[in-house]
């Protein structure tokens, strides 16, 4: 053991201060090298496998060709049928328990398509789950329907009918 002091005292005189500065910082750099650097480049290289097998997992898929969808204009009903909506309206109200006895109606023809619609008005006095029942009923038996905007009111709060103003839209084909 003498002998590896003597040995490294020897180094030191012949390295002095900064070589002896320079070998302990190469020491703690391999230090570092072995405690930190390298399980963290295996991190790395599990993480970069982990994407790689992701990215082939998430390769495009080949689209299926769109299919052509109708001219939505070209399955509305013509002009004349509008008549015949304002009847199924009125069986749907019935129906639900109050009838459409007052109505404003009125036709705009859409600029640039054949087009019309029919603007509808209607005061109806009935409760709220009668009125929801009418609209959804409406709505979904006839897909030119549109609701444009519903004005509910109730004079006070203890009534249940509800005076309700319902303003729908309905399109239809007009001839070219």
């Amino acid at each position: 053991m003498n002998s590896l002091t003597w040995q490294l005292r020897q180094w030191g005189r012949r390295l002095g201060a900064l070589g002896l500065l320079g070998v302990a910082l190469l020491l703690l750099a391999l230090g570092l090298l072995f405690t930190l650097v390298q399980p963290l480049e295996k991190q790395v290289s599990q993480q970069q496998m982990q994407l790689d097998t992701l990215r082939a997992a998430a390769q495009p898929i080949a689209a299926e060709p769109l299919v052509a969808t109708p001219d939505p204009v070209t399955e509305l009903p013509p002009d004349s049928s509008a008549a015949s909506a304002v009847g199924e309206l009125e069986r749907l109200a019935q129906a639900h328990g109050f009838e459409l006895s007052r109505g404003q109606y009125s036709v705009a023809s859409v600029n640039g398509v054949p087009l019309a619609r029919w603007q509808m008005v209607f005061q109806v006095q009935a409760d709220y789950p009668a009125v929801h029942a009418f609209i959804a009923t409406a709505l979904e038996r006839m897909p030119n329907l549109v609701l444009d905007e519903i004005k509910l009111k109730r004079e006070k709060i203890e009534n249940v009918d509800l005076q309700t103003e319902l303003r729908f839209g309905l399109f239809v084909e007009t001839a070219p």
